[in-house]
């Protein structure tokens, strides 16, 4: 367990070594224009959409304690502190905490960015409209507005009381003779901490003191600056770094389809140690893959990090790809240990003694079948599961919407109507094999085809012929079908007499006594389930007496019975001068064929 620790701390040092560098850049502070390039940075609305009731739903920041609800106010993206609200919001004097949260986080950004009151797009309009009509308005700059300058001058919080009413925290601020007010301690927020309200007071004015100064020092343009700088450093570095895995990648696909072709060329000794090559030739590139994949997220998440506030979100991202890693171990684990449990509660049931020996030969033939789909469906769920949880650990995702998850689900139901093939290839697929219809190994015919089953899919069947054709239908194309070889296979056997045979009864003899000895035999008689019938004359044609024989073997060994049990009637028949019908009788009068013989 120290091995396993010390090799996560190497691992997460050098992402917490960067975090902490982009987040605690210092540096002197400078007045600033009243239209800078910052004012059109894109900042965080005061509310979502849909106003301050919809702030639960996208933060998700409200948890139960007791008799009160939480939320935490962040300065920067980082938990400061957590004010309290009674459960019962029924009186309209009372806040709720989701909502206090929301409103105390604007006025404390409004101390170091005082750009957030407007979105990107109100202050490019305003900025444009100012130079067209020569007013400065500076509503969404960073000027003046409400005192407040967004300078990297430390500024002072105080707790005020008037009279016998809650204690406040303000900010004092150059040029403004009433102190911003910022937030009300409430009785509930002392309470949930266990302070008395004056002490809480206290507390909060401390901690965000020293938050709001960091913070206006991180907004400063000296900052601004030196931090971009940094992130593009870091930026370029890592993509010199993704440039060589990039190569190395590459370099590495060449080799193993030059191992491919050598393995393809080479079929003796040799062969295995070139596959054990390709094998560990494949696995780096795998490695070198995810390498990738990696670098790209960690590029990704220190590049969130210019932006302040922000660093919480790309230290998420950063450690995206471990839990990723993380994620898929332990749904491989998961889907070895169902995949083993399945075979072996299907070989329990493959060998199940307290069936007949009929049915427990075809149980074992469908083994095979039902643990392959068995194991592409876990395989299939591990993988959706997969991504699934990865997407959802995804930062904002979590936190999505009613609205987007009801897009999400009419996008589902949409993709189901196009894709509605294949799945009712996938459902008739399994009704199949719930229902036995056909396994691997069966000799089946559809649609005119006739083969053996060599693989069923979740979508299709895959069926080879004799002259080695391999045909796939689709699952529900399987309309009509003819299974040979279920649970015993048959096949009918037809002798062409002709019509100059005269007596009959010589081909009776001639059959039952080669049915008495094929049945003997030790090696036939084991491939028959019953002893072969002799059905008879089945049918008179022109061409001479159709006569049958009835042959019932076990699953899969009819073709080659029939061929052995006519080679050897046939072999019989003509030792005992049988006339076989061979169109000659085509050509003689009918009169002639149909005379009755004088003796």
């Amino acid at each position: 367990m120290s091995a396993l620790t010390r090799g996560l701390h190497a691992l997460l040092a050098p992402l917490v070594l960067v975090a902490v560098l982009v987040a605690g850049l210092g540096g002197g502070w400078a007045p600033v224009a009243a239209v800078g390039l910052l004012d059109f940075v894109p900042g965080a609305p005061p509310f979502p959409p849909g106003g301050p009731e919809g702030l639960q739903d996208q933060r998700g920041a409200v948890t139960l304690e007791g008799k009160y609800k939480l939320a935490k106010v962040n300065v920067l993206g980082v938990p400061t502190i957590t004010v309290a609200s009674p459960i019962d919001e029924s009186s309209s004097e009372v806040l709720g905490a989701s909502i206090r949260a929301r409103v105390i986080e604007g006025n404390l950004r409004a101390l170091y960015d005082p750009n957030q009151i407007c979105s990107f797009s109100e202050r490019v309009s305003e900025w444009i409209l100012d130079r067209v009509l020569s007013l400065n308005a500076a509503v969404c700059s960073a000027g003046q507005r409400y005192g407040l300058s967004r300078s990297g001058d430390p500024i002072q919080l105080v707790v005020l009381r008037e009279d016998n009413g809650p204690y406040e925290i303000a900010a004092r601020l150059p040029g403004r003779e009433t102190p911003f007010p910022l937030l009300t301690v409430t009785r509930a927020d002392a309470e949930i901490n266990g302070s008395q309200t004056m002490a809480l007071a206290q507390m909060w004015r401390e901690r965000l003191e020293k938050r709001v100064n960091h913070a206006r020092q991180v907004y400063s343009p000296p900052q601004m600056a030196r931090r971009a700088r940094l992130i593009l450093v870091i930026e370029l570095l890592l993509f010199g770094v993704l440039a060589g895995a990039v190569r190395l990648w590459h370099r590495l696909r060449q080799r193993t389809t030059r191992l491919e072709r050598e393995q393809r060329r080479w079929r003796t000794t040799r062969s295995r140690r070139v596959a054990i090559r390709l094998y560990a030739e494949q696995t780096i590139t795998i490695i070198a893959l995810l390498l990738i994949f990696s670098i790209v997220v960690l590029m990704l998440g220190i590049g969130v990090m210019v932006l302040p506030g922000l660093v919480s979100l790309g230290i998420e991202l950063l450690l995206q790809p471990l839990f990723a890693i993380v994620k898929f171990l332990l749904v491989t684990l998961l889907t070895f240990l169902l995949r083993s449990l399945t075979t072996f509660l299907l070989s329990q049931w493959a060998i199940d003694i307290g069936v007949s020996e009929q049915e427990l030969e075809r149980r074992q033939q469908r083994f095979r079948s039902l643990e392959r789909v068995t194991h592409r469906l876990i395989d299939v769920g591990g993988l959706a599961l997969v991504a699934i949880w990865v997407v959802l650990d995804i930062p904002g995702v979590r936190s999505a919407s009613t609205s987007l998850i009801l897009a999400g689900g009419a996008l589902l139901g949409a993709l189901a109507l196009v894709f509605q093939a294949f799945l009712r290839d996938f459902f008739a697929g399994l009704v199949m094999l719930v229902e036995d219809r056909y396994v691997i190994g069966d000799w089946i015919e559809v649609n005119g085809i006739a083969g053996e089953v060599v693989d069923v899919g979740l979508f299709s069947t895959q069926i080879r012929c004799l002259d080695q054709r391999m045909n796939i239908i689709d699952n529900s194309q399987i309309l009509q079908m003819r299974n040979y070889t279920k649970f015993r296979s048959g096949s009918l056997v037809t002798f062409v007499i002709s019509h100059r045979q005269k007596n009959l009864e010589v081909v009776f003899e001639t059959l039952s006594d080669t049915i008495k000895l094929f049945v003997a035999d030790p090696i036939w008689g084991e491939r028959l389930i019953d002893e072969p019938i002799l059905r008879g004359v089945k049918r008179v044609t022109a061409l001479g007496v159709q006569m049958q024989v009835l042959l019932i073997t076990k699953v899969g060994e009819h073709w080659v019975t029939e061929r052995e049990f006519q080679r050897r009637a046939l072999q019989a028949l003509h030792q005992r001068g049988v006339w076989m019908a061979d169109g000659l009788e085509l050509k003689a009068p009918v009169t002639d064929v149909l005379q009755p013989s004088d003796g």
